[in-house]
């Protein structure tokens, strides 16, 4: 089922400047796996060699941070929004 997912501007080199990109799957995990297949250098940007996602990256599913979910096997539906969100650090003091 398709599911967008918004790609944060620092990634977006990676997807030829697209802001979203339409991917398939029935869990956050599957949309992340359909990402990486368009666009494998996706991988190291989001995990770890843990294999885990990266503690400074954030996923949302409609809003809603997935942690607050089921992880990587929440669930998504056609339409669903997807984005990836990583942190950022830094300012003046």
């Amino acid at each position: 089922m398709p599911v967008s997912i918004y790609i944060p501007t620092p990634f977006r080199a990676i997807t030829e400047s697209l802001d979203r990109v339409s991917v398939t799957g029935n869990t956050i995990k599957e949309a992340l796996e359909s990402l990486e297949s368009k666009y494998p250098r996706f991988t190291d940007l989001l995990y770890g060699e843990d294999g885990k996602i990266l503690r400074h990256i954030n996923i949302y599913i409609n809003n809603q941070e997935i942690h607050t979910l089921e992880g990587l096997k929440t669930r998504v539906s056609s339409g669903d929004q997807i984005a990836i969100i990583p942190a950022l650090a830094g300012g003046q003091k």
